[in-house]
């Protein structure tokens, strides 16, 4: 009862338990095929679940946690009772589910319990599970977009708590996430999931150096919808051009876009940490973190960032060897382009106070004086148009090259 009820928490998971129980007996009432797959959302909630808590209790020593009190012991044994209760349920049944479909339900399951507090996760496990093994009985469309609709919800949740992006911009990554997945399915999801957990990351180096530095010039650590939109605009655009039309160029273009957005995404943060940044569009160094700089530890994670999704793109079958180079190259250059709008167009302001240059309108709690560039072009705008020159790039090179 302890693992079930989540007292320390104050969460009544034994009635969200039940709950969950009843609302998918009620639907069997109407759809009896759905009451097999109950069993498993059943079983992996109870023995899954419970196993989770019943290891993570037990187990004190050299078991480290993984995301708030949910240890690594805890989520391996859920992983386990999980898969084999599908595994079990499917060979007694005659379900038809294959080993992958099992590993992809254990996946499900524990990941909701992992992220998903409260007792709400007694809910949520339930009635998922039992989602995922309906459609693979019945929905055999579901395996080309297995991923996308297993870690969607995970990774929502995950960067609501992470405070990684804000509701609004949230809502904008599931409508890129929509398009993208419904043109490229699983793998679509893989190369789109590449780029949110390379800007992640490399936010979080920033974040961690800057605030050492003490800067006032970085931004909150959620990214909102307009961040999202002018990074994720172009390689959507793409994909649906792709789902309509099927031209390869299109492939190319998405990955090149794509790719744009995480080169210049990692070259900011891991940039962030040189110690001299020079301007090569004007000649003369400037203030690191500003708009236009660029840096030896900068530009190479700059290239390897360009590199990381046309390559995997390449192992997935997505692309040929060409198709990866061509990618590269594109978000490469389009990564210096977004330099050379950021040093010569991109708007600048001059703090009154301080005398520091900034693309903020105040900086010291003062209103900034304008400097240089153009008023209509501010960060956002910049990212659009790289990742607008990485896609236009790609189709040309293809058509000269292919």
């Amino acid at each position: 009862m302890p693992m079930i009820s989540s007292d320390d928490d104050n969460a009544p998971g034994t009635v969200y338990y039940a709950v969950a129980m009843t609302a998918v007996a009620a639907v069997g009432c109407f759809i009896p095929d759905v009451m097999l797959p109950f069993g498993i959302g059943i079983f992996c909630t109870s023995i899954g679940d419970g196993a989770a808590g019943l290891i993570g209790q037990l187990v004190k020593k050299n078991n480290p946690r993984i995301y708030g009190k949910k240890t690594l012991f805890g989520a391996a044994a859920n992983f386990v009772c999980s898969f084999f209760s599908a595994f079990i349920m499917s060979a007694v049944f005659d379900m038809g589910l294959e080993i992958w479909h099992c590993l992809a339900i254990a996946t499900l399951s524990t990941s909701l319990e992992l992220v998903i507090g409260y007792g709400l996760d007694n809910i949520a496990v339930t009635w998922a599970v039992t989602a995922l093994s309906y459609a693979f009985m019945y929905t055999p469309a579901i395996t080309h977009y297995v991923v996308p609709v297993i870690l969607t919800p995970i990774i929502v949740i995950f960067a609501l708590k992470k405070r990684a992006l804000t509701i609004p911009g949230v809502l904008t990554a599931l409508g890129i996430d929509l398009v993208i997945s419904a043109s490229f399915g699983n793998v679509g999801f893989i190369l789109l999931l590449l780029f949110f957990v390379g800007g992640v990351v490399s936010d979080k180096v920033k974040h961690r150096y800057k605030s050492r530095a003490d800067d006032e010039e970085l931004k909150s650590g959620a990214r909102d919808h307009m961040q999202v939109l002018v990074n994720g605009l172009v390689p959507t655009l793409a994909a649906f051009l792709y789902m309509v039309s099927e031209n390869y160029v299109f492939v190319i273009a998405f990955i090149a876009a794509l790719s744009e957005a995480l080169a210049d995404t990692v070259a900011s943060g891991i940039g962030a940490l040189s110690k001299k940044t020079f301007d090569l569009f004007r000649w003369k160094s400037c203030e690191g973190g500003l708009s236009g700089g660029m840096s030896v530890l900068g530009t190479a994670s700059s290239l390897l960032g360009a590199a990381l999704i046309p390559s995997v793109a390449l192992l997935m079958g997505v692309c040929d060897v060409w198709g990866m180079l061509i990618a590269i190259c594109a978000a490469f250059f389009g990564a210096i382009f977004d330099s050379f709008l950021g040093s010569v167009f991109q708007v600048k302001y001059r703090c009154t106070l301080c005398g520091k240059v900034t693309e903020k309108h105040d900086h010291c709690g003062e209103k900034t004086s304008y400097l240089s560039g153009l008023s209509l072009i501010d960060n956002d705008v910049v990212n659009l148009l790289s990742t607008l020159f990485a896609a236009g790039l790609s189709i040309t090179l293809i058509a000269f090259i292919i």
